[in-house]
Order: structure tokens, then sequence, then C-alpha cells
């Protein structure tokens, strides 16, 4: 079981005395990969030796908390040691007695991915805290579902955060997760992995407060826009919001008297830093490094393109006759695929690997092929 935490000091005892009933007899463990300001690491190293089970802690310092809940969810599953994975909530919203059903759901279907659902048969998920909470959750499933069709066709429950995964179908060095959902992101990103749903119900949280907020709703919403469309498409879309302020800019600075050639200088300086903010935000966002070393860069990088489109733009002006705007968007046109290829080469070369955080050597008790031979004894 991996348990993604932050500040459930109050749950982890109820938590594991319920696991340890539900897994009476079965080779298991628990890691809690915590991200707490409280006392939460503490409690969990005090009681661990007290259960059945294995109960292992990462304690996530605040330099490797990539990824918020999703990316905490990734470094269990890089630790996990036995063929299969729950991920579940320490906040006893998930049932700890449903555990076995998902194991023996994926054993009986063959399924990579068991989903315990809150919107399947007879599961519901009254422990939402309102109508509201209700409403987005069953409201961005939906979306999710209309967004990939295909691969979500059979998926009730998109936001569900109570699942069984087995590790071997798994690529984790493909995800890039954002914020507490991580479920979407590895239904789209895992190719030909078999999922089967249970239905379960969705109780009231023990002790703490939700993670779930607006900021976390916009996260998922940009992730969603992150897994449906294109880094090169996204690229576009950032350089076609920035056609305004190019184009409307350099008509404007011709209007207040300036050589168009100088106003195209101006504005394209304005484009290019609109630009970088959505190029940082919605295009090469799973980049490492600070947002300071890239922008003189593409700054300088996005102005040389200047020396293609000022004789271009001459051109079409002085010799084909068009208004500075019509030829200030053509050469803007010409000039998009070109600056695509060298700002992802020249400015994010060397930077395309997203920031992982990873167990520390002493977190890992076993070897993983040592406990998945336990694992098989008690499960044979």
């Amino acid at each position: 079981m991996i348990v993604p935490t932050r500040n459930e000091a109050g749950n982890v005892v109820p938590l594991l005395n319920r696991v340890d009933a539900a897994l009476s007899g079965m080779a298991a463990e628990v890691l809690f990969v915590d991200d707490s300001t409280d006392h939460t690491p503490q409690t969990v190293e005090s009681v661990r030796r007290n259960f059945n089970v294995t109960v292992r802690l990462y304690h996530r310092a605040p330099a490797v908390r990539w990824g918020g809940l999703g990316g905490a969810v990734v470094d269990g599953l890089r630790s996990a040691r036995s063929p299969y994975a729950v991920v579940m909530d320490g906040d006893l919203q998930h049932p700890p007695e449903a555990l076995l059903t998902l194991y023996d759901a994926a054993v009986a279907n063959q399924a990579d991915m068991v989903i315990a659902s809150r919107y399947r048969g007879n599961g519901d998920a009254a422990g939402l805290a309102n109508g509201v909470r209700r409403f987005v959750s069953s409201g961005a499933s939906l979306v999710s579902r209309l967004v990939f069709p295909r691969r979500l066709r059979d998926v009730t429950d998109v936001m569900s955060g109570f699942f069984l995964v087995r590790i071997g179908a798994l690529h984790l060095d493909n995800l890039q997760p954002s914020g507490y959902k991580i479920l979407l992101e590895l239904l789209v990103r895992m190719d030909k992995i078999s999922v089967a749903e249970i239905p379960y119900s969705f109780a009231k949280r023990h002790t703490g407060e939700s993670n779930a907020s607006v900021l976390e709703g916009l996260r998922f919403v940009r992730h969603l826009f992150w897994l449906r469309v294109p880094r090169a498409a996204r690229f576009a879309l950032v350089g076609a919001t920035g056609l305004l302020p190019n184009v409307l800019g350099t008509a404007a600075l011709v209007l207040l008297g300036l050589h168009y050639t100088v106003a195209a200088i101006v504005a394209t300086q304005i484009a290019n830093g609109w630009n970088f903010l959505g190029c940082e935000l919605l295009v090469w966002h799973d980049r490492k490094g600070s947002w300071r070393h890239r922008i003189g860069p593409f700054m300088l990088l996005n102005s040389s393109d200047l020396f293609l489109r000022l004789p271009l733009l001459a051109f079409f002006v002085e010799k084909w006759g068009l208004s500075v705007g019509a030829g200030t968007l053509l050469t803007l046109v010409i000039a998009f695929a070109l600056r695509f290829l060298l700002i992802d080469w020249l400015v994010y070369r060397g930077r395309g690997k997203k920031v992982t955080g990873h167990l520390p050597e002493t977190t890992i008790m076993v070897e993983r092929e040592a406990f998945e031979n336990v694992f098989a004894e008690h499960t044979a």
C-alpha cells in the first residue's frame, strides 16, 4: 500500500489497525510517502513495529517534493517491492477492507489495474463533503472521458485515488504528475494496460483536512490540457496568443511615428515576454531548473529571428505592398517552425528530465526480489 500523507498524524494508527486486520496472514507492507509539516512522520516511526504488516516511511524533504501528491505516489511506486501496489489515501475515506477485493479482481481478470469506483454498481460518493465537491468530482470524470473517449471508455471514476496497479506494467519514467490526481496520468500515459473496476463506498474523513481546493482543480484542468495537446501544438497556441501584442504593438508604434522596423523590434520584445510565460507554464512545464536561467537565452533566441523577419518584412511591405500588420503576421508564420526547433534544442536542451524525487537507499529494507519471493509464498 502506498499512502501519500500530508499532516495526517491522527489517521496513522486507525489506518494501520484496519489494514492489519484486512490483510491478516498476507505478506504486505505499507509505505507512507510523507510531505507533512506536523508530527506525522514521528507518529509513523513510533508505531510502525506494532503491526503484522511491514511499515515503511519516506519523509520527503521540501526540496524534493516534486509533483504534489502525484509525485509522492510515483516515488512510492519506484520503491514498491511486491508485484502489486495499492494507492490509497491516509484519511480512511478509502476502506482498507476493500484491499483484498482489489487484489482478487486483479488476479481474476488478469488486470494490470483495478480501480475502486464510487460510480459503478452499488458504489457511492457519500463521503464527499458537499454537493459542490460531488459535482466537481463527477464533472471532472465526465470531462476527462470526453477528452479521452477511447482510452477512458470503460472507466467510471477517473478521479479515484484508490486503485491497484501491477508494477511490471508501469513505465515510471514516462510519468509527469501534477497535483493530487495521479490516476488520469497513469491511464493516459500507460499503453496497453488492462483495467477493471470494483464498486466501493467513499467514507467521510477520519481527521484532518482535505487537499482538494480551487487551486488543485485548476491544476487538474491544466494537466488535462498537457495530456491531450502535443507539445508542438501547445507551442503553436502560445505563439498564436503572442501574435496579438506583436501585430497590434507594431501597428500602434508605427502610428506613434516610429519606423516600422523599429516598431517591429520593440513589439517583438513585448510578445517574447508573453510567449516565455506561456512556454514555462504550458509547453516546457516539465523541465528542471529555474526559469531565471532560461529567460535570457529565450529572449535572445526569439529576438534573433528578427534577422530573418526584418528583411522579409521590408520585402513584403516595399516590394509586395502589404500593410505592416499583414507583413508582420506573415513573417511570424514563416518563423514559427524554426523557432520551435531551436528553442527546444538550445534553451531547454539538457533540461529534458523532469524533476523527480527518489527514495534513499537507506529506506530499502530488503531487495525487491526477496520481497516478491515472500509475497509469492504467502499468496500461492
